[in-house]
């Protein structure tokens, strides 16, 4: 009898895929209309809150009218120049002669928030796209972006508190789809534009270059790693020129647990709350700043090993993933948009299971900080204080490291099936889009 229910579900499944490789274009599209309406409603009454009114928006506005948007409140931008160019840029277009009075900064709040459903959209269209060059089809197909578009802590969040990490992902997927079909070039261009918006995938660019360099070799790739480089270097450093932007970008994420680790849900709190209120012992800043340096260097150079070593057999998504998460797993501060980064690549990987398993642990840990922050209905008040915060760090950690256990476990598998040719040379399992033979 269970062998018979095992077929009939195995036939059942066929024949999902069958439709759904027949109707995707709907199902998506229907997805995409129905999510849009969803936060639609969601926009016209909020208001983006503050990090969107008081930071994004007036840092932003500063910049395209040519002055230093790091000069005063430098904590209130903590990002690349490029993110607030592309925020200034969404204003200047949907608001024209805009200022900041109480009367329109709603109009313009509203307004970068309408740009975000393009963007999600864009996001759920490049994963399934990613997948569909990955040859992955049927319900492994649909799915990953369909919860991307339907997750609550991915789709409603960030629109309720609004970030604007939200318009930094379609260039984060779109360079992963580029890397998928063989563009390396434009993949590595694109991902190190995304970290120059945001600065979490900066592991993940070393990292791609590595696995180029080993791939199609170091004088192949270096037009590719210079352009890169110079990408790098003019977004994220060259603006050291403006006065505030290392005490902004660098003060923020070195920054030690304001709030008496009551302020994100990072496993550094262990330093910042638990330690102080269990033994009694405060912490210097030099010394956290000690344990967050070891912790991602390490992390960083057992991915780097990784990935030299297993150049041959190792996907540009992986690549792409590891390097987003060795970065988030120790970072100081952490908040449900910044996994997001993570979670993106690791969507565009096609597998069901493990893409469920994530989005679930994910889920539950925006719930659980929605709580610690004692957002009503709150069952759980006792997760407001530091220990709460430390539980829910946890949870958050949780993410994090199960998808890079599932990237790392499948990495390992993909080296067996290893084939043999008439002279006895070994052909390793080659990345199917496109393939590099070596000469």
């Amino acid at each position: 009898m269970l062998e018979s229910l095992r077929l009939r579900l195995h036939s059942s499944l066929a024949t999902l895929d069958v439709l759904i490789d027949n109707c995707w274009p709907v199902i998506l599209g229907g997805l995409i209309a129905l999510t849009t309406f969803q936060k639609l409603s969601l926009i016209l009454h909020t208001d983006g809150g503050g990090d969107l009114l008081g930071a994004d928006i007036p840092k932003s506005m500063m910049l395209i009218a040519g002055q230093n948007p790091y000069t005063s409140n430098p904590w209130a931008s903590p990002y690349p120049p490029f993110l607030l160019a592309v925020v200034g840029g969404i204003i200047r277009l949907t608001s024209s002669n805009a200022i900041l009075a109480p009367d329109t900064i709603g109009v313009i709040s509203r307004n970068v928030r309408m740009t975000g459903l393009c963007a999600d959209a864009t996001v759920a269209l490049l994963v399934f796209l990613t997948l569909r060059a990955k040859r992955v089809s049927g319900l492994s197909g649909i799915v990953p972006p369909a919860l991307f578009l339907t997750l609550p802590s991915i789709s409603l969040s960030p629109y309720y508190w609004f970030n604007s990490d939200v318009l930094g992902y379609p260039i984060l997927a779109a360079s992963v789809l580029a890397l998928v079909l063989g563009r390396y070039f434009l993949g590595s261009v694109l991902l190190a534009t995304a970290t120059v918006f945001k600065i979490h995938p900066i592991l993940a660019v070393p990292l791609v270059l590595v696995w180029l360099a080993k791939r199609q070799g170091i004088a192949k790739s270096l037009p590719t790693i210079m352009t890169t480089g110079s990408i790098l270097s003019f977004g994220l450093v060259a603006p050291a020129v403006l006065p505030g932007y290392l005490e902004s970008v660098l003060g923020f994420n070195l920054s030690s647990g304001f709030g008496g680790g009551t302020s994100s849900f990072t496993m550094m709190n262990l330093l910042y709350a638990i330690f102080p209120l269990v033994f009694h012992l405060s912490l210097p800043t030099s010394l956290e700043n000690q344990v967050w340096l070891a912790a991602t260097a390490t992390l960083f150079v057992a991915a780097l090993s990784i990935v030299w070593s297993r150049a041959r057999v190792l996907n540009p998504v992986d690549a792409v993933a590891i390097g987003l998460l060795v970065w988030l797993i120790p970072l100081r501060q952490i908040y449900t948009h910044y996994l997001v980064w993570a979670i993106v690549p690791f969507l565009m990987r096609g597998r069901l299971r493990q893409t469920l398993m994530v989005g679930s642990l994910l889920e539950i840990a925006n719930i659980m900080s929605s709580w610690s922050w004692d957002l009503p209905p709150d069952p759980f008040p006792v997760l407001a204080t530091a220990y709460g915060f430390f539980v829910t760090s946890l949870a958050y950690l949780s993410v994090s490291v199960t998808a890079l256990v599932f990237v790392l476990r499948e990495i390992g598998v993909r080296r067996q099936p290893d084939t043999q040719e008439a002279d006895g040379s070994v052909i390793l399992e080659r990345y199917p889009i496109p393939t590099i033979r070596s000469t």
